[in-house]
């Protein structure tokens, strides 16, 4: 994760932010479920976005990062807080998930129906998070959930925010006794 790149697009996020890579069952309205959730990026749900899709998921929770996916990305240009998941190339002023750069954890995984139990969701992240950078890290969802019933997914990010949010309870409480 380029912080520095990030922080001048605007975009802030804790430490081992959650995203949802790929695309979510059901209409691509994902953004205020998502938000409620307790996601710290945004999106669609859609598995090609455009202007209405970005639009709703940005009017749903406009002071979350909101990510698209895009093949063609050149539209999203003068859009802010933009994370784009794309094999292209992005405009100016939006930010490319998936560089080099970008380290996911595991949090969830978007091919099983099965839902994780949120502190095997905190240990897996705490076992990478303490080998390496934590800010530098994605806690994710892979992708294959638009697969999976709705509710299931829901469960599912629910275990991967809350997963998260103890993960970062533990490395907070790791640093205040050293």
């Amino acid at each position: 994760m380029r912080r520095d790149e990030l922080a001048a697009l605007g975009i802030h996020l804790p430490v081992l932010p959650t995203i949802a890579l790929g695309a979510l069952p059901g209409e691509p309205a994902w953004g205020a479920r998502l938000a409620r959730l307790g996601l710290d990026v945004t999106a669609s749900g859609a598995d090609e976005d455009d202007e209405e899709t970005i639009a709703a998921a940005r009017a749903a929770a406009p002071h979350l990062p909101l990510k698209v996916r895009m093949v063609d990305a050149a539209g999203l240009e003068g859009i802010d807080r933009v994370i784009v998941e794309t094999v292209g190339e992005v405009p100016p002023g939006a930010y490319r998930l998936g560089g080099d750069d970008d380290v996911a954890i595991e949090g969830v995984d978007g091919a099983s129906e099965e839902v994780e139990d949120v502190m095997d969701v905190a240990r897996r992240t705490l076992d990478v998070a303490r080998a390496g950078i934590p800010s530098g890290l994605w806690v994710v969802a892979t992708p294959g959930l638009a697969l999976l019933p709705e509710d299931v997914v829901e469960a599912k990010l629910a275990a991967l925010t809350e997963g998260a949010r103890q993960a970062r309870l533990y490395l907070a409480k790791e640093q205040f006794e050293l």
